[in-house]
């Protein structure tokens, strides 16, 4: 059927898991994630030979599925003098009956005695954790996912931002949808220079497509920002400014 309710009583048993993960994907914009929840698949080492998989939501090509309580995982013993990386993924696997199953699985790297490199992964799986391996020990897990934000994390959010130079100052800083606005005054007549540093900003997704705007009497809209550590950013005025100016900067966010 190429025009199908899904939500909807229709007298036969319809809904398959394949309606499911179309409707779990236009929803969440993504087939293979983690969504937020639990403990996010938090790694922890318990030995060189043992990794614990904390609960946490994902969907595999659109399949949803949770860890519902703390999983043990055995790591194979790493080789003296060798260097490798092991992937921890959630596999999606289908018999040929139709049953479907998501599980943890741990893919074992190749030693080598320079730099490792990950071992390959399937269009099934989802890459969750790199674990790093020299010799016998295990280092510390690198975390290969990005958390989706809930539903509900989408709403407007407003964030104190503070500046270094009082002749720059925010008044709103709002996040809405994944957009950051932020809109302020400056303060005070030069003409030539301004500069200062905005703390407590929203993370910006890209470093590049900052869009800046002023409402310069001088009609010198030059106007500049680097995006520098995480919550900072750099804003620059290059030519003549007057008291009471207002300025404004968007941007999308992490």
């Amino acid at each position: 059927m190429a025009f199908e309710i899904v939500d909807g009583m229709t007298g036969t048993k319809h809904i398959s898991s394949d309606d499911l993960a179309a409707l779990n994907t236009a929803t969440v914009g993504k087939a293979d994630c983690v969504l937020e929840y639990g403990d996010d698949f938090a790694l922890t080492m318990a030995s060189a030979n043992s990794a614990t998989l904390g609960t946490g939501v994902g969907m595999v090509g659109g399949k949803r599925f949770w860890n519902q309580a703390a999983t043990s995982l055995t790591i194979q013993s790493g080789t003296q003098g060798q260097k490798r990386n092991d992937l921890v993924v959630a596999r999606y696997a289908k018999t040929s009956a139709g049953i479907e199953s998501i599980t943890p699985v741990v893919i074992k790297g190749t030693p080598s005695a320079d730099a490792a490199a990950d071992p390959e992964v399937t269009a099934n799986d989802l890459k969750l954790w790199r674990i790093p391996l020299d010799g016998i020990n295990a280092g510390a897990p690198v975390k290969l996912f990005d958390t989706v934000e809930p539903l509900a994390s989408l709403g407007q959010t407003s964030y104190a931002v503070s500046s270094s130079n009082v002749c720059i100052s925010v008044d709103e800083c709002t996040a809405c949808g994944g957009l950051v606005f932020m809109a302020g005054r400056i303060n005070a007549y030069e003409a030539g220079w301004l500069s200062a540093t905005l703390t407590g900003c929203p993370k910006a997704k890209y470093q590049a497509g900052v869009v800046f705007g002023r409402n310069s009497v001088w009609k010198a809209p030059a106007m500049s920002g680097t995006l520098g550590r995480d919550m900072d950013m750099i804003v620059q005025v290059t030519e003549a400014v007057s008291n009471n100016e207002t300025w404004s900067v968007t941007y999308l966010m992490a």
